[in-house]
């Protein structure tokens, strides 16, 4: 039989598209599986792990993470990386703890200033990056050091204690069935996400820069209004978490949000993104990637593992995430 026969090219072909859709569906569904098997795991060789109370713990703990990696993952869907986030962050508690605690304003215009200052960091960010032509990791490393210096200049090296009746309701309210606002306050930013990139024009527009800048551009996609909004987004994000753990821990101090960078790209990367290659992902698999690594954090927290040893842990986890990601990519080629 020759080469050119046609029913060995279509033999071929069928078997090339069922390895790329075994590979993809690996793909969608291998955070998710990690995520309930670590969660048997960790429920059977820790009493008190799976208890409504510590799932409750979980949540919170994640909501930071979780919704700053949801605006990571706006950016690393474009093709982008932002390490500002955590300085953001910083910065977003600083301005609405000063306002409302210090200054006495009104709570929601000290949020309304927290959540303009990271969207301020996140425009310089995409102006930088997108108008000059800087490149993504240079730019954010820029700003971290810029928001951090901003934010500790503002705090005054000191601290600020938190003492107001929004921010412990916030802190401390639950919902119906029991979920903590703080929580509540993260599935929205999701569900707001989510509702962006997959039902509008701007979502669109994301996946396919992402996909293929040159082609989007080509194409005559507004693709340098749309790479600044997704800076924006990602600031304003940061900023919606700092105002989150402004509440969480009730104090405000310089060494907040620091390793958040690291924590939200780790989290965008156990769900399924890629640093390397924009355009392919989803959101909800950014949460699991957050739920997973506070899974992790919290078994070792009650096992005694000391912190600098769970960083580590953490840390192999960054690196398993890229290994695995470049091995289903290669599969799906």
């Amino acid at each position: 039989m020759s080469r050119s026969d046609p029913h060995v090219d279509t033999t071929t072909t069928s078997k090339r598209k069922a390895h790329f859709s075994v590979a993809a569906n690996l793909e969608r569904l291998a955070s998710t599986a990690v995520a309930i098997a670590l969660f048997i795991v960790f429920a059977a060789t820790a009493d008190v792990f799976a208890t409504s109370n510590n799932v409750r713990n979980i949540l919170v703990q994640i909501t930071v993470v979780g919704v700053v990696a949801a605006g990571q993952t706006v950016v690393m869907l474009s093709g982008g990386l932002d390490l500002s986030v955590g300085s953001v962050v910083l910065l977003s508690e600083v301005v609405v703890a000063d306002l409302a605690v210090r200054n006495g304003m009104p709570v929601a215009i000290a949020i309304i200033a927290a959540l303009a200052a990271g969207g301020l960091v996140g425009l310089l960010n995409g102006m930088l990056i997108v108008m000059i032509g800087i490149e993504p990791i240079l730019v954010t490393l820029g700003t971290l050091l810029l928001a951090a210096g901003a934010a500790k200049l503002l705090l005054g090296l000191s601290y600020i204690q938190i003492a107001h009746p929004f921010f412990d309701r916030l802190a401390t309210a639950r919902l119906f069935g029991g979920v903590p606002l703080m929580v509540a306050v993260m599935f929205a930013c999701y569900a707001l996400v989510a509702l962006t990139l997959y039902r509008t024009s701007f979502g669109k527009y994301v996946y396919a820069i992402g996909s293929n800048r040159r082609a989007a551009v080509v194409a005559g996609l507004p693709v340098t209004s749309t790479q600044i909004m997704v800076y924006v987004s990602c600031g304003v994000l940061a900023g919606v978490a700092g105002v989150l753990n402004a509440a969480r821990l009730g104090l405000v101090s310089p060494n907040d949000g620091s390793g958040l960078e690291f924590s939200s790209i780790t989290a965008a990367l156990v769900g399924g993104l890629s640093v390397t290659a924009g355009g392919v992902g989803r959101v909800e698999r950014t949460l699991v990637g957050a739920v997973i690594i506070g899974m992790l954090v919290n078994y070792q927290t009650i096992r005694g593992v000391p912190p600098n040893l769970q960083q580590a842990m953490i840390g192999g986890l960054l690196l398993l995430a890229v290994v695995i990601d470049r091995l289903l990519r290669r599969a799906t080629r």
